[in-house]
């Protein structure tokens, strides 16, 4: 094994605090929200939220380098990602994922390889597999 890149990101406060990027200096400012008691209209974001971010460019970026390595010709590959976070009774809370996946430039059957090969490849799905449902629409 070969470590490729190391990021480490540093959370202060809760759902009301801040995550820095020590690589960038990036800062994002959490924000409680609504559904869990949160004011409306203010600006930041949530676990969830970065979470979802981190999986679906992860799996776009696992699905291009698999295109691009097999020489398969496309024009973009898309990944939205909707991350539900659910409440199970006596266990806690636990996410599930809707993800859309969309390659323009290929038949719907290679767009569907791809998007398998590239779950089955991201290192965000290998390390969820299992821990979290995945629904693919």
């Amino acid at each position: 094994m070969k470590e490729i890149l190391k990021r480490t990101v540093t959370a202060v406060g809760g759902r009301d605090g801040i995550v820095k990027d020590t690589v960038s200096g990036d800062t994002y400012t959490l924000r409680k929200p609504v559904e869990m008691g949160g004011e409306a209209n203010q600006k930041g974001t949530d676990p969830e939220e970065l979470f979802a971010a981190g999986y679906a460019s992860c799996l776009a970026s696992s699905i291009e380098y698999l295109l691009s390595a097999s020489g398969t010709s496309y024009d973009e590959v898309t990944v939205e990602v909707a991350n539900h976070l659910i409440m199970v009774p006596n266990k806690g809370f636990h996410f599930k994922l809707t993800v859309k996946t969309r390659i323009t430039g290929v038949s719907p059957e290679v767009e569907t390889a791809f998007r398998d090969k590239g779950q089955a490849f991201c290192p965000f799905s290998r390390s969820i597999h299992g821990n979290v449902e995945i629904e693919n629409i």
